[in-house]
């Protein structure tokens, strides 16, 4: 029995350890144990792991220390799936994304998931091949069969501490007046109990949510759109259908952060064409990425619809069926001809249903394009370079068209890009080589380059002038975890202050009847960017969410975990904490109001897209 309880114990320390790890490799804990945040989440998860232990020792008799082994293993493998899910979308893998996302994306997205492991992270697995031999000994040796009545006291006393652990933790700890936020619950209390929560969560909306929206939900929608639309129809409207007929191409740029616009590395212009088209447009240099867990298609989804992205996974997964007012349907309404454009996999993200659920005429992808170059993220993945080409080929026919590209080639992890050689300008990145943030400054000049042969082929067929151009970056590049060069790059102090201030996008609308090219500093998101550009092409958007960024005097960005940032403040929810401008505290309970008004509108969103609201417009 000592043998057996020594294993036991050995169980507990190893997984403490790995969570231990987790919680500090992901900077939940940012202070060395004992801190007392550090502490708290110790007792939790001790307390959180002798809970499934116990029923353990209680359930199997013979098999007891087998099923332990495999707990343990279990419980690795979620804590290795945690990590790299962490480092690339800042978040803790919940039940709705594995089950939503699932194998779908790992066959496409190998070498990013590869490329996020780190040599420590062997720390997760160094104990498994000692423990399972450690089991078989013991097995061998003999387990003591107690009987059920002992197992059960013995259990029953053991459940008691671990629950009176859990519930002296939980009432004891202030989480704040916004626990949106996954990270925030697991800084407090840890990622096991954020994963029992978020599960909890999940099948309490499968078994309550009968996707029916009541009329409580149908008059707090009308309230809102009613309200939002009344207050823009009492302004004057800067720009208003200044591009009424034209063309609309739409350009949704890879991992292209706001921070390289502008900017040298070793004597180079990083994106000399984005520079210049900027010279000729209108520039937001205050745009916000809001994208969630599903990346990409979370960006196609706030700029097409105006919506906020699901709070766990991707709405193209989770609700592709869905319909919505789309920027698309408002110009087929003027006759335009619309077009999605991506050089990859059709059911990649489930663009193939989703992209007719936003009323596009039609989708072109990987399969209509000849794969003759490649660059970038994958060995088989078209070339911006090509996808533009064969993309201008394929709307130069009837006007008015709308046409929306999606680039892949600047993806993470951008190891292609190592040691690419630009012959036409000789782009080097000096010290930066070899790294990360270097190759990544290589992808976002190769996108650039590929952006200045199409807006080259667009001048010269006459399509410039007669078009309005819409140019973005889909969300953020950087990982958290590699943020100390980026830091040192934009010689900045790495905090959280400064972390969410560079998580920006470029924005670029241009078109020759916006006037002279100037830059608007005014606080966004892409959420806004469906408005805008609808107010220039003379198109109604109603039940857009966001804001019109030509037509409003106050700017504010909402982020899907509840974070805010406006004009004049920054609250970052996985804190709890307010920021001025100079990133000094603010009192958080004077913004209380203020911050809850401005969370109602993630509260519409998830009404509208968890209940596939429009599908009922007659009630609207």
């Amino acid at each position: 029995m000592v043998k057996e309880l020594l294993y036991w114990l050995a169980t507990m320390a190893a997984l403490l350890v790995k969570c231990s790890y987790f919680q500090h490799t992901s900077e939940f804990l940012d202070k060395p144990f004992p801190s007392a945040t550090g502490i708290v989440v110790m007792i939790m998860t001790m307390s959180l792991l002798a809970i499934a232990m116990v029923f353990i020792f209680l359930l199997f008799k013979r098999k007891r220390l087998t099923v332990l082994f495999v707990f343990n293993l279990l419980v690795t493998i979620m804590l290795i799936a945690d990590t790299n899910f962490y480092r690339y979308y800042q978040g803790v893998i919940t039940l709705p994304v594995i089950l939503n996302l699932g194998l779908r994306l790992v066959g496409s997205v190998n070498e990013s998931i590869i490329s996020l492991f780190r040599i420590y992270d062997i720390i997760y697995l160094v104990d498994l091949p000692f423990m399972f031999f450690w089991m078989k000994k013991v097995n061998k040796a003999g387990i003591e069969i107690l009987p059920f009545r002992r197992r059960l006291s013995i259990s029953a006393f053991a459940l008691a501490l671990s629950i009176a652990g859990v519930l002296g933790i939980h009432r004891n700890v202030h989480i704040g007046p916004f626990p949106y936020s996954n990270n925030y619950i697991t800084q407090q209390f840890g990622v096991l109990y954020t994963h029992l929560d978020t599960t909890k969560d999940y099948f309490e909306d499968l078994i309550l949510n009968d996707e029916t929206l009541t009329a409580e939900d149908i008059g707090e929608i009308n309230k809102f759109f009613s309200e939002k639309n009344k207050a823009a129809k009492k302004k004057s409207k800067a720009y208003q259908g200044i591009a009424r007929g034209k063309n609309l191409i739409m350009i949704q740029v890879e991992a292209l952060q706001e921070f390289v616009i502008g900017r040298n590395v070793n004597g180079y212009e990083i994106t000399p064409n984005i520079n210049k088209l900027i010279g000729e447009s209108i520039y937001f240099d205050n745009i916000y990425c809001q994208t969630a867990g599903g990346n990409t298609s979370d960006a196609e989804l706030l700029v097409n619809t105006s919506l906020y992205p699901a709070p766990e996974g991707a709405a193209n997964y989770l609700y592709p069926d869905n319909f919505y007012y789309t920027l698309a349907r408002a110009l087929e309404e003027k006759g335009y001809n619309t077009y999605a454009m991506h050089g990859f996999k059709p059911e990649f993200y489930n663009r193939n249903i989703i992209y007719k659920n936003y009323g596009y005429d039609r989708f072109f992808s990987e399969e209509d394009y000849i794969l003759d170059e490649f660059a970038g993220w994958e060995t088989e993945a078209l070339s911006d370079s090509s996808f533009f080409r064969q993309s201008l080929e394929k709307i130069t026919g009837k006007d008015p068209f709308f046409s929306f590209l999606v680039t892949l080639s600047s993806h993470h992890p951008f190891t292609c890009f190592e040691d690419y050689k630009f012959d036409e300008d000789g782009f080097n990145v000096g010290k930066w080589q070899g790294t990360y943030l270097g190759n990544y400054l290589k992808a976002a000049h190769y996108a650039d380059k590929c952006i200045g042969e199409f807006i080259t082929a667009l001048k010269n067929n006459g399509l410039y002038d007669n078009s309005v151009i819409v140019l973005y970056g889909d969300h953020t590049a950087i990982p958290r975890y590699l943020a100390e060069e980026l830091m040192e790059f934009l010689d900045m102090e790495l905090d959280e202050y400064n972390l969410m201030k560079v998580k920006k996008v470029p924005l670029v609308i241009h078109y020759k009847g916006l006037g002279k090219s100037r830059t608007v500093s005014i606080t966004g998101g892409q959420i806004d960017i469906m408005p805008t550009v609808a107010n220039i092409m003379g198109v109604n958007v109603p039940y857009a969410i966001g804001k019109d960024l030509f037509n409003t005097n106050k700017g504010y960005a909402i982020f899907r975990n509840g974070s805010v940032v406006t004009d004049d403040y920054l609250y970052i929810s996985d804190l709890g904490r307010m920021f001025d401008n100079e990133g000094n505290d603010l009192d958080l309970s004077l913004y209380v109001e203020e911050l809850e008004k401005f969370q109602q509108e993630l509260r519409i969103s998830d009404l509208i897209i968890e209940n596939n609201a429009f599908k009922i417009k007659n009630k609207f």
